[in-house]
């Protein structure tokens, strides 16, 4: 049998590489081969947020570069669209200098845009 490290699927003799990963293919998994850390990790608070919209933004964009989170928090009030509480993103204590370079890389880069200019009172 063979092995991708990659997404650890399984595959009869005779292939080599993974057809989904595109990965080389191992006689087996091991820590020292597998791509993806499956180790268990200590959930740490990244960022509070006042909407569960933004903090599912921030999550989404983890995600998508690889980082393990998700959102804790935001139970609904009384007041439609109000929470009764902080809503955090969490990411695996592992990933948290990674995850704090892309939420600062992302944020910063926002407020740091050059603004649209405005026409002047000249112009048509």
């Amino acid at each position: 049998m063979a092995f991708c490290p990659n997404c650890e699927a399984e595959y009869r003799e005779g292939f080599t590489v993974c057809p989904d990963c595109n990965a080389e293919l191992v006689a087996q998994l091991t820590p020292e081969n597998k791509v993806h850390d499956s180790s268990e990790g200590e959930p740490v608070p990244l960022q509070s947020f006042k909407s569960s919209a933004e903090a599912e933004l921030v999550q989404d964009l983890l995600n998508q570069n690889g980082i393990r989170s998700f959102v804790e928090g935001g139970e609904f009030a009384v007041i439609p669209g109000s929470f009764s509480q902080e809503v955090i993103v969490m990411v695996d204590e592992r990933d948290l200098e990674r995850a704090v370079e892309i939420y600062e890389a992302y944020f910063d880069a926002e407020s740091t845009a050059p603004a649209a200019e405005e026409p002047s009172e000249s112009q048509p």
